[in-house]
């Protein structure tokens, strides 16, 4: 039984940085970043994902190690799907072929992507919320969601997750309306500049009127992630940004984003104080871009310490951490 669930995929994560060099091959996955970036902060999280029989070469020592139960892992193929991503200097990456062959494969992909009913299963009477990355906000497949928040008094948090510049950018999966839609029945949410820039066809780097955007977008909470600048926690007519916090010295900034949006996720939902919720999250991302791939044991002593951190960041508030509102 978990307060807290990620519903997400899991992944064997390689990548070649934008200087070029291959670095590789690790765990990874949207939602297992996600559920590691919860579970920093508490045990009482699960997983709910659909793997191939590889799954237990790497991913299940993390789970026995952090005391996280494999108990909605779904063994579906004989392989979890290995993706090697090329980064850009703007943030932006792209999937490149594997030579081992066992690379990332939409059609196969589709079959491992969790469902809505997957997590419905996992859902029990301690159930607060749960984090999702579906890949397009379908009508169809959102009230499904919606009806599982209502049947159960759950939460949810949706990351939107999309390539800008794909076929799902240019498809009418990804309308305005529809955007606004998955947000208002998720209630908390997330996306990045990249992917806001392309929705919003607003540059980049100004803040202010796309944060505008995302408040008239709706839903209780929208964490806009900003890449190394930091990210905004968007909540009504107004948005907190707090800044990226470097727990050591920043090493790979790979899963960082679903790490810190399912920090945000349980952040909110515990404390309901945007700078709160920016604050943990940025120290989650902290802690995930210190090594290579995910933090592999995650201890009481790193909790703990995270907290005091996370108190120390808000105490020093309005000196360290910047306040902006942004008001329609």
């Amino acid at each position: 039984m978990s307060r807290y669930l990620s519903l997400g995929n899991v992944l064997y994560d390689s990548t070649i940085a934008v200087d070029g060099t291959f670095y590789g091959e690790y765990l990874g996955g949207q939602g297992f970043h996600a559920m590691a970036g919860i579970r920093l902060w508490t045990g009482d999280v699960g997983m709910v994902t659909r793997a191939g029989e590889d799954f237990k070469d790497g991913f299940s020592r993390w789970f026995i190690d952090n005391g996280v139960s494999e108990e909605h892992v779904q063994i579906k193929l004989d392989y979890t799907s290995h993706v090697l991503m090329q980064f850009h200097e703007d943030g932006s990456y792209g999937v490149l072929p594997l030579e081992n062959g066992l690379q990332f494969v939409p059609y196969l992909q589709g079959i491992m992507d969790p469902r809505p009913e997957d997590v419905e299963a996992a859902i029990t009477p301690d159930t607060v919320a749960y984090y999702h990355h579906c890949m397009t906000p379908d009508r169809h497949t959102f009230e499904q969601h919606r009806k599982i928040r209502e049947k159960y008094g759950v939460r949810t948090m949706w990351e939107v997750t999309y390539a800008p510049g794909s076929q799902f950018s240019i498809s009418p999966y990804f309308s305005i309306d529809k955007l606004r839609n998955g947000a208002e029945i998720s209630g908390m949410w997330s996306l990045n500049r990249n992917e806001a820039a392309d929705i919003f066809k607003i540059p980049r780097e100004n803040d202010d009127d796309m944060i505008n955007e995302l408040i008239k977008i709706g839903g209780e909470m929208c964490y806009y992630r900003c890449g190394s600048k930091g990210a905004y926690v968007v909540a009504g007519n107004s948005a907190v940004f707090c800044p990226m916090i470097d727990i050591t010295t920043s090493v790979d900034p790979m899963g960082c984003g679903n790490n810190s949006t399912g920090a945000a996720m349980y952040a909110w939902c515990e404390t309901g104080d945007p700078l709160m919720t920016g604050i943990m999250a940025a120290i989650s991302a902290g802690y995930n871009a210190r090594q290579k791939g995910p933090m592999m044991l995650i201890t009481e002593e790193d909790t703990a310490n995270a907290n005091a951190l996370a108190q120390k960041y808000y105490k020093q508030f309005p000196d360290k951490i910047q306040l902006d509102i942004c008001v329609l």
